[in-house]
């Protein structure tokens, strides 16, 4: 029972610690927003993106209804970006080539604090088919730190797929 215990932990432990391997150089690129409208507020250093958003920095690709940019100190580097959608969604490469998907209808990235939230209907899948589901998934991706949380009308869902299906993948 031990033994099957620490394997299962194991295999949890690759699928909410692929995005630390995220690829390197992603924080590094610039940040692209094409959109069908923007409005920008340089009084609130925020930036509104409406209309079939689509956002891409290096590897990462997020699309959304909607993406609201702050700088909440005016400080380059320390943007906070919103994305809404129905669901809104994200992709990025990590550096062993495989891919990882996130859903949800509201996403939170603190590029300070690499922090990502996402909230109402969240959804992490790693290529090969393992995946979180919850109301709300955090990950803190300095400190590879990912806690999923239901709410009151749903439980946290993990589906593990076995090493076999993933390796064919």
């Amino acid at each position: 029972m031990k033994q099957k215990r620490t394997k299962f932990f194991a295999i949890l432990l690759m699928l909410v610690s692929s995005n630390a391997l995220a690829l390197s150089t992603d924080a590094e690129q610039p940040i692209y927003i094409d959109s069908d409208s923007q409005n920008l507020d340089m009084t609130t250093n925020t930036v509104i993106f409406t209309g079939n958003v689509y956002l891409r920095q290096g590897s990462i690709r997020l699309n959304a209804d909607k993406v609201v940019v702050t700088r909440p100190s005016g400080e380059e580097g320390a943007e906070i970006i919103d994305a809404y959608g129905k669901p809104a969604t994200f992709e990025q490469t990590m550096d062993d080539g495989k891919k990882i998907n996130g859903e949800a209808f509201d996403l939170r990235y603190e590029t300070i604090k690499s922090f990502l939230t996402m909230t109402n209907k969240a959804v992490l899948t790693q290529e090969g088919g393992n995946q979180v589901e919850g109301q709300k998934i955090t990950y803190n991706i300095e400190k590879q730190l990912l806690v999923a949380e239901s709410d009151e009308s749903s439980r946290v869902t993990t589906v593990l797929q076995p090493q076999t299906k993933q390796d064919k993948n």
